[in-house]
């Protein structure tokens, strides 16, 4: 979140940047209900949840999300127009911004394909750590010990709670029937 030199949070961000990536992220979020309709149910149950569940709610969340980060970024604000001062250019900042934005959906659809071939425990560890990198996090001890605890956290939810087995990734597959 940008800061003007007034100190109001949000009004100077690039308007192209919010909206681009509300796009992107109801783009993926359609894909992950679309993906996730395939999954396999269970047969016989008429009150199973199935593992479809999941995804479909997030991908709703980041719908509505996303809807609102674009609405809001294109409805005017109030005593906008009463206050406002005459234009300034973008700072380099702005720009740069855009950029992490662009490297962040890049890292996102490298790390979706890297999860099928090396799995999720490598492939996530990896990802968290280049994400704060990323947003900003300069600690070079602090981003692995997060990420291996997101991670590890997120594995035992999906594994125990849940009981959906992450890809172990197909380089580390034994054949084994």
């Amino acid at each position: 979140m940008s800061h003007s030199s007034g100190g109001t949070p949000g009004s100077g961000t690039p308007r192209s940047a919010d909206l681009f990536a509300g796009a992107v992220v109801a783009a993926v979020a359609v894909a992950a209900i679309v993906v996730s309709g395939g999954f396999p149910t269970m047969a016989g149950l008429d009150t199973d949840v199935g593992p479809a569940r999941f995804p479909i709610i997030y991908a709703g969340a980041l719908i509505v999300l996303s809807a609102i980060l674009v609405i809001g970024r294109l409805l005017p604000k109030r005593g906008a127009q009463a206050q406002a001062a005459p234009a300034e250019p973008p700072a380099p900042a702005e720009a740069f911004r855009f950029h992490r934005v662009a490297i962040g959906v890049v890292a996102t659809a490298v790390y979706i394909y890297m999860l099928s071939l090396i799995g999720y425990l490598p492939t996530t560890v990896v990802f968290l750590i280049g994400m704060m990198r990323l947003m900003g996090m300069r600690s070079w001890v602090r981003a692995p010990i997060i990420a291996v605890a997101v991670t590890a956290f997120l594995y035992l939810v999906f594994l125990y709670a849940l009981q959906i087995p992450l890809p172990d990734g197909s380089l580390f597959e034994t054949g084994e029937f």
